[in-house]
């Protein structure tokens, strides 16, 4: 029989009276041991895990402030409009004349909410224009993103 894998391999060793001898060896396995990479690589995975969701990546914009802003959940996709006029769908820039095809794509069929967060020196006319081409492509559930203000106290009014 072959040895490989640490099967057992025979070796002849004497003939007897008719019947054959044989002795059989076992080779040892040759496995590398893992347990401590699997231990190593589990907990990195748990540490990400929990490390995750307590990063938020944002785009620095200065949005306005308004005495009525509440806070929403960060469930939806979010367009960000810049300062220099680039528009971004969740992080992503797109240029403005395939902004109506690429935020199509990403909205597809599903209904979730569009937060629309402009800098507060945006025109007035672009976030017109992305308002209406989010209203075009079917967007029923649109909020606009604005900071609390701060009231003579300091409280949030």
């Amino acid at each position: 029989m072959a040895g490989a894998g640490g099967l057992p391999q025979e070796h002849r060793t004497a003939k007897g009276r008719g019947r054959q001898l044989t002795k059989i060896s076992y080779r040892p396995l040759a496995d590398i041991n893992i347990t401590a990479l699997v231990d190593v690589t589990l907990v990195l995975l748990i540490i990400f895990m929990v490390a995750a969701p307590m990063l938020k990546n944002s785009v620095d914009v200065a949005v306005p402030q308004a005495s009525t802003a509440e806070s929403k959940s960060d469930e939806g996709i979010t367009i960000t409009v810049k300062k220099d006029g680039s528009i971004l769908i969740d992080q992503t820039k797109v240029d403005e004349s395939s902004f109506d095809i690429a935020f199509e794509q990403t909205y597809g069929a599903s209904k979730e909410p569009v937060f629309l967060q402009a800098d507060k020196e945006v025109p007035y006319q672009k976030v017109l224009h992305v308002i209406d081409v989010l209203r075009q492509v079917g967007v029923t559930d649109l909020g606009l993103v604005a900071d609390p203000m701060q009231s003579q106290t300091g409280r949030r009014g």
